[in-house]
């Protein structure tokens, strides 16, 4: 099995239409007790252990709930298929079902990581005509190039006066927000990045606190730009997290490229180091 990251009920008014990755039930992430009865299933000294996401995942064993268990082919090598719990699905999905990426497209992904590089492959998968890589790090750029994209920038600033050369001044028709943590002033950048009728997509998380984005709100009404928000790929990974699989299997999507470097459990905070660095697209634990 793969462990998504959000679980999936089933039974709620979002999984019983189609959306399994907005779950009702998710609200107990934070707790992270048990979805069906709100009790743990982790213990230490005789008090209740919290998991994150549910999982419990730096640990060589672990209890489930059945909502957060995805039912994949026995000849899928797991050390691929643990990157479909979060980042693989997000990223396409992204690409695929927030930002509705159409053949022909010009598609600016900004934050090239686990879930950009994706987002990056998603949009190429879905016949974007140019896919403009942004991010600030060198090897991620050259990564994103292996995935798909065709054009790179360092920044939004870089990025803005291409996509215009590049589309004769009627910029990108998608912008995807996949960085680690936004800010409001970006948001504006992603909008001036975009056409009239495009749409931004913001997937990366933003400060719990920050209520304020710099966006024109006469453009967003008299150019019919669209700002939408993405959780976990805004689609249903009980179906896309096999689907993908496949086109793994296939050769269509890149998994192998993803990852960066392989660690033991007890390497795990140089694990965290590598990705604040920004060394790693994705780092996979594999226990001896």
């Amino acid at each position: 099995v793969v462990f998504g990251f959000i679980p999936s009920c089933g039974r709620c008014p979002s999984c019983s239409t189609g959306h399994q990755n907005i779950c009702d039930m998710g609200q107990f992430l934070a707790t992270g007790l048990q979805i069906s009865d709100q009790t743990a299933r982790h213990h230490k000294d005789g008090k209740d252990l919290g998991i994150m996401c549910l999982l419990g995942t730096f640990a060589e064993h672990t209890v489930v709930n059945e909502a957060s268990c995805i039912k994949i082919e026995k000849d899928i090598p797991l050390d691929r298929a643990c990157l479909l719990g979060c980042g693989v699905v997000t990223g396409w999905g992204s690409s695929v079902y927030a930002a509705e990426v159409k053949p022909g497209d010009t598609v600016v992904v900004v934050g090239i990581g686990g879930i950009g590089a994706n987002a990056v492959q998603g949009a190429r998968l879905a016949g974007a005509k140019r896919i403009i890589a942004v991010d600030p790090i060198e090897f991620k750029r050259e990564k994103a190039m292996e995935f798909g994209a065709t054009h790179t920038a360092a920044s939004l600033a870089e990025a803005i006066p291409m996509v215009q050369q590049l589309t004769w001044g009627t910029m990108a028709n998608k912008v995807i927000m996949t960085m680690g943590v936004g800010n409001g002033a970006m948001i504006g950048e992603a909008m001036a990045a975009v056409s009239k009728g495009g749409r931004v997509v913001v997937t990366n998380i933003h400060p719990l606190m920050e209520m304020t984005a710099n966006i024109s709100l006469l453009d967003l009404t008299l150019s019919e730009k669209q700002l939408v928000g993405s959780l976990f790929g805004s689609g249903n990974p009980r179906s896309d997290i096999p689907k993908l699989l496949g086109l793994f299997r296939e050769g269509q999507l890149d998994l192998n490229g993803l990852v960066t470097r392989e660690y033991a459990l007890e390497e795990v905070n140089e694990g965290y180091r590598a990705m604040r660095e920004g060394e790693n697209i994705r780092g996979v634990i594999k226990y001896a």
